[in-house]
């Protein structure tokens, strides 16, 4: 249908609903001028007409035409003062439904406002759980090829097992090495000492493990698994060799340890490091 037709068809349902709202006042017009059509074809039938009535006579039969009609349009404006207290009702009634329609729209569109600042909240916070997991595995990973705790041709395996889930791939040879070595922390505070990128790579998971514990403060169930999973006894592991053994954070007293391999060779591997850390993340 045309945006003409369309208007066509309102404007004759407002001419509709207009005709009734008016048809019982056009009624009681009709009525009324039949009523004084009558009288006066009564007066007309009189002989000599109303001046031949004495003035009793012509009181009572006034009267008697005039109040009927007087009763009849009383009623007919309390029948139109209901009807227009019906309407604004019926008006009122309906200012309120879209006060409350509004209402109910703004509510709608907060909590839709909420919940969509909550879900990202929830993606920042898992974005940010992962890049702390893939950092504290580059740290891992760096450590363990530096004292060799993981052979090189089993480091792309470990990277494999990372990209697919498992978190723990690169903590869980230092833990294993711990169950028959109790005196890891010492052996360990001992070979960073003498290499200044493992030191920089202990102390690198120290703080960035103390940073994740600290954001994950809030939920309890992620925090327990942190904390009493692997990555929370490799933690306890490197801090006890950071703090206790005697290793010097590269921000220390100044004292740097020398390099066991020459620079370019140490860039080298740390370029391919990172290329399989890109290559293998796990995607949260």
């Amino acid at each position: 249908m045309s945006r003409s037709g369309e208007t066509a068809l309102v404007n004759g349902d407002k001419t509709a609903s207009s005709f009734r709202d008016r048809l019982p006042l056009l009624a009681a017009v009709v009525l009324s001028t039949l009523w004084i059509a009558l009288v006066v074809h009564y007066l007309h039938d009189l002989p000599g007409g109303l001046r031949g009535l004495s003035p009793a006579e012509a009181a009572g039969l006034l009267a008697g035409a005039g109040g009927p009609l007087a009763a009849f349009w009383l009623f007919m404006a309390v029948v139109e003062q209901r009807r227009r207290l019906a309407l604004m009702t019926h008006a009122l009634g309906e200012m309120l439904r879209q006060h409350r329609h509004t209402l109910q729209i703004a509510e709608t569109q907060t909590r839709t406002l909420m919940e969509f600042q909550a879900q990202a909240k929830r993606v920042q916070a898992a974005e940010t759980r992962r890049l702390a997991l893939q950092d504290l595995a580059a740290h891992v990973a760096v450590l363990a090829e530096r004292l060799g705790v993981i052979r090189r041709e089993d480091v792309d395996v470990t990277w494999a097992r990372f990209g697919s889930g498992d978190m723990t791939a690169f903590v869980q040879p230092f833990l294993n090495f711990a169950v028959s070595h109790p005196e890891i922390s010492e052996r360990l505070a001992e070979a960073v000492a003498r290499d200044a990128v493992a030191a920089t790579a202990l102390h690198g998971f120290v703080r960035r493990y103390e940073r994740l514990a600290a954001e994950s403060a809030d939920d309890r169930l992620i925090q327990e698994i942190v904390d009493e999973g692997a990555l929370g006894r490799a933690f306890r592991l490197f801090k006890a060799a950071a703090d206790g053994g005697g290793a010097s954070s590269p921000k220390g007293n100044g004292a740097t340890p020398s390099p066991v391999e020459p620079d370019d060779l140490l860039q080298a591997r740390l370029a391919d490091l990172s290329s399989r850390l890109d290559a293998s993340a796990p995607k949260l």
